[in-house]
C-alpha cells in the first residue's frame, strides 16, 4: 500500500473519461474506492488496485482505486483529482458549488439574485479569471515574439557578415565574367541562383530546428497539445530567402559596377 496524504472531495459525476478500470454502479455499496486523475496516478506512481490513505476533516481513509480519468483542466466544467465512491462521505460536513452560464448583460443581474437572499453564497465570475489570464498569455506572446525577432534580426546581421566577407572574391569573379563576355544580366541571374539556394537551405534548417523545438516545448514542458503551422514555416523560410538575396544581391551590383583595369592589374 502507498500512503499519500492529501484532501478529497466527493462527486458523483464529472466531466472527464475514464481510461482505465470502471466507473462505479450508482447504487455501489462496497469497500471504499475512489477515481483518481491519471496524471496525478503517474506522478504518484500508482496505478488501478493501489491504495491511498487520505486525511479527511482528520480522519484516515484508506480507499482502494478503481479508475483512473484523463481530465482537461482547460475546461471550465467542474472536476476533481480525487473521486470518493457513494457511501462513505455523504455525512460529512460539506459545501455545495454550482457553475451557471449567463449572457454578458444579465452577469450582474444572476449574481445579485443568488447572493441577496443568500448571503454565506460567494460569486466568483470565472470571467475576470479568464481575463487576467488572457492578458498574462498576451504578455508571454508579445515577449517571445520580440525575442524571436530579435533572433531574426541576430541572424539576418550574421548573414550579411557572411556574405560581406566573401565581396572581395564576388568582386573579382564579376570582374573575369565580364571580361570574358558575360552580360550584366548573366552574371546576376548567376548569383541570384546562389544566393537563393543559400537562402533556402537556411531557411529549411531554421524551419526545421524551429519546428522540432516548438514541439519540445509544447509537448514535454508546457504538455499541451502541439498544432503544425505550414503557413508560418512557409513564411519563415520566403524570408531567409528574400533577406538573402537582398543583401547578395546590394553586394553584387556593387561589384558589377567595378571597373575591370584596375582588379586585372592587381591580379
Amino acid at each position: 500500500m502507498r500512503d499519500y496524504r492529501t484532501y478529497a472531495v466527493h462527486e458523483e459525476e464529472v466531466a472527464s473519461k475514464v481510461t482505465s478500470g470502471e466507473w462505479w454502479p450508482a447504487d455501489y455499496a462496497g469497500p471504499p474506492a475512489i477515481s483518481l486523475d491519471a496524471g496525478l496516478a503517474r506522478g504518484f506512481g500508482v496505478g488501478l488496485g493501489d491504495t491511498l490513505s487520505l486525511n479527511v476533516l482528520g480522519r484516515e481513509i484508506t480507499a482502494e482505486i478503481m479508475s483512473l480519468r484523463e481530465i482537461d483542466w482547460r475546461s471550465l466544467r467542474f472536476d476533481f483529482a480525487i473521486v470518493f465512491a457513494p457511501g462513505l462521505l455523504e455525512a460529512a460536513p460539506h459545501s455545495h458549488i454550482a457553475a451557471i452560464e449567463a449572457p454578458v448583460g444579465l452577469e450582474d443581474a444572476v449574481e445579485k439574485a443568488a447572493t441577496d437572499p443568500f448571503p454565506n453564497i460567494s460569486a466568483i465570475r470565472v470571467r475576470d479569471a479568464l481575463d487576467a489570464a488572457t492578458r498574462i498569455l498576451a504578455g508571454i506572446s508579445a515577449a517571445v515574439t520580440g525575442t524571436a525577432a530579435l533572433t531574426l534580426v541576430a541572424g539576418a546581421i550574421v548573414l550579411a557578415g557572411v556574405i560581406a566577407s566573401e565581396h572581395q572574391r564576388r568582386v573579382y569573379d564579376a570582374v573575369v565574367f565580364k571580361v570574358l563576355g558575360a552580360t550584366r544580366p548573366r552574371i546576376v541571374g548567376l548569383y541570384l541562383l546562389e544566393y537563393g539556394m543559400l537562402g533556402l537551405f537556411t531557411g529549411v534548417i531554421s524551419a526545421g530546428i524551429g519546428t522540432l523545438t516548438a514541439w519540445a516545448v509544447i509537448r514535454f514542458l508546457m504538455r499541451a497539445d502541439w498544432i503544425f503551422l505550414p503557413h508560418v514555416v512557409g513564411a519563415t523560410t520566403l524570408v531567409c530567402i528574400a533577406v538573402t538575396l537582398s543583401v547578395g544581391l546590394m553586394g553584387t551590383w556593387i561589384a558589377l559596377g567595378e571597373k575591370a583595369s584596375g582588379h586585372l592589374r592587381n591580379e
